[in-house]
């Protein structure tokens, strides 16, 4: 996967940007979750949530069509009630806080 200089993307349910590194900081405290992968697997997000690519790769494919590659120094956003199928490109380690649970970044 080539490294994209403009992470910045859309949708009405995902939002990607390049973290900041205020954002950096702010996470740092965050839930560490960890994937080797190789086998796909599914989720399905009834909370909105945010993470910060701390390393890895992945691709996330969406129930509604989107496809979102991430990779370090990504900040993610994902609204509540949609699923998505992750698949693990290189070992990935995400610090990850549901927005409902937290004062916001």
């Amino acid at each position: 996967m080539t490294v994209q200089l403009d992470r910045n993307f859309a949708t009405d349910r995902v939002r990607r940007e390049r973290a900041t590194q205020n954002t950096k900081l702010e996470t740092a405290s965050w839930t560490r979750w960890e994937a080797v992968g190789p086998v796909p697997f599914e989720i399905h997000y009834e909370r909105p949530v945010s993470f910060f690519v701390a390393a890895g790769r992945a691709e996330i494919a969406f129930s509604d069509g989107s496809r979102l590659d991430i990779q370090p120094d990504d900040f993610v956003t994902i609204t509540p009630d949609i699923k998505g199928m992750w698949t693990i490109i290189e070992p990935i380690t995400n610090l990850y806080m549901y927005q409902d649970t937290r004062s916001g970044v």
